[in-house]
């Protein structure tokens, strides 16, 4: 974005500024993110100066400044010949399916993407942020919104961002389309206008499998009528805080199958009620969660836009391993969600072999082919510890003493719903037969079982005895094994799983 033009008849220096807000000198956060601007710092200063006279916009323009250096965005494209660059707009196709065929065909042609990383302490301009600014105090006066505590406005209604989506300019737009239904329906509660709003997005957008492979903008999601669920919920949001609702943005890494979720919640009261943006509506999607055995979270985060506690950061000093756990701006609230969450003890099966042992540790889970964390806990001793976790699923603990990977302190394990842990510890001196189904859809693939060996700390594949056309059998399955069966393509959900009697136990089944 260019710099704004409007503020450059108040060409303001960096000190000058410091006198002109003296406690801009004991504020040691917006001094330091002023410091991280670079050369954007004199866009920020503009917006200070501008609401010199606004103690309770200058307050909102603080906060937000403090906390831009934690935020980013990407422009992502395929790269072309000749410094070319291509980002293919849905619009430009008359179905989904010829969108598709283009994205395939770039795919084929060996079109790789392009990432350019930006620093919104470092682009972002006064005219963007005064513009936001002053909108979004706009949106507090509502009926709805005018009861919100003003900590709550900044944190819910003021951000211009949900995620890590480019920028936009929609603000405005939004707010003249979506207040009018409002207005007309006479809602007065954050609920009530979550509600109803929510209900109308459903009208217009849907989940949509078949997206460009960038992170969408809002402006992309809001033309083509949807998107994959991060999308959905960066434009369902970004609609709810240009009306003036209070919300944030929750996710989840699943733990009964691949990848990961994100969700809405919106405040009211000093409480949260979650929903899907375009879909379940507030009070409706908890129960979707906790009624479904493979959406039920182990662990559920609360995203920010400002800083806040961070789940096991105080457990000691940083190991430096890079994960979104770490995120400052995340927040636990995983007892809004589970029914009977309990923490986690286990015990280390190696501890002594293991030089530089990390106190802090991370609960895995499998997802899309490697154990990723979902929580940080503490090790004392040889027992480590994770708070407040949903169980009845297969963990394993790691830690990483050098920064770079995760190393296996325990045998993977299946915690039940009170905490207790069964350790999978192959007994390869007693082995078992069973006979596998193939999936109906890949019957011609060559199957794979693989158990995991705590020796080698990974997955071990096993001889077939006999394959049909849609079977195939084993002899030599280890006792008490975690088994993963596999095609060797990498696709979404071949989950792992333990045999119990006569039984494949997969936790997508467990209720």
């Amino acid at each position: 974005m260019p710099p704004s033009k409007i503020f450059r008849c108040f060409p303001l220096c960096g000190c000058l500024m410091l006198l002109l807000f003296p406690s801009c000198r004991r504020d040691v956060a917006l001094e330091r993110a002023l410091a991280l601007a670079g050369e954007n710092r004199q866009e920020l200063e503009h917006v200070l100066w501008h609401y010199k006279d606004d103690s309770l916009k200058l307050a909102a323009a603080r906060f937000l400044i403090e906390n831009m250096p934690y935020h980013f965005y990407e422009e992502e494209f395929y790269a072309l010949p000749g410094d070319g660059r291509h980002r293919p707009q849905l619009t430009d196709f008359s179905t989904e399916e010829a969108g598709k065929a283009h994205l395939d065909s770039l795919a084929r042609a060996g079109r790789m993407v392009e990432r350019h990383r930006y620093k919104d302490i470092q682009t972002l301009d006064s005219a963007f942020l005064v513009r936001n600014i002053d909108l979004a105090f706009e949106a507090w006066m509502k009926p709805w919104a005018r009861r919100v505590p003003f900590a709550v406005f900044c944190r819910y209604i003021l951000p211009y961002r949900t995620s890590r989506e480019y920028p936009s300019g929609l603000r405005k737009e939004m707010m003249d389309r979506f207040t009018p239904l409002l207005d007309s329906a006479g809602v007065s509660t954050p609920l009530e206008a979550c509600s109803l709003l929510n209900a109308r997005l459903e009208t217009l957008m849907k989940y949509k499998k078949n997206s460009p492979p960038f992170y969408p903008t809002i402006e992309e999601t809001y033309a083509w009528g949807g998107a994959r669920c991060e999308g959905l919920c960066d434009l369902g949001l970004f609609v709810m805080r240009a009306v003036g609702i209070p919300v944030a943005l929750d996710k989840t890494l699943w733990t009964r199958m691949d990848w990961g979720h994100n969700w809405g919640a919106v405040w009211q009261d000093g409480r949260f009620h979650s929903f899907a943006p375009g879909e379940q509506l507030p009070g409706e999607y908890l129960p979707v969660l906790n009624g479904r055995g493979n959406l039920r979270p182990a662990k559920v985060y609360r995203s920010h836009f400002g800083l806040c506690s961070v789940p096991g950061r105080e457990e000691g000093a940083d190991d430096g391993y890079a994960t979104w756990l770490k995120s400052p701006l995340l927040e636990d609230v995983s007892p809004e969600y589970l029914e009977r969450p309990v923490d986690v003890r286990v015990s280390t099966d190696r501890i002594r072999e293991f030089v530089h042992a990390s106190g802090r540790v991370y609960l895995c889970a499998y997802n899309y082919y490697r154990w990723e964390p979902i929580a940080m806990g503490c090790r004392t001793d040889t027992v480590c510890q994770f708070h407040r976790v949903g169980c009845d699923n297969i963990f394993i603990v790691a830690d990483s003493p050098s920064g770079g990977r995760l190393r296996f302190l325990t045998a993977p394990f299946h915690a039940d719903a009170s905490g207790h842990v069964r350790k999978f510890i192959p007994r390869t001196d007693q082995t078992r037969a069973f006979t596998f189904p193939k999936r109906k859809r890949l019957l011609k693939r060559p199957y794979t079982l693989h158990y995991w060996d705590a020796e080698s700390a990974s997955f071990s594949p096993l001889e077939y005895d006999s394959t049909a056309d849609s079977t195939q059998s084993y002899t030599n399955i280890p006792e008490n094994a975690l088994l993963w069966f596999t095609v060797p393509d990498r696709i979404v959900n071949q989950r792992v799983f333990y045999l119990e009697n006569d039984s494949v136990i997969t936790m997508d089944l467990i209720r």
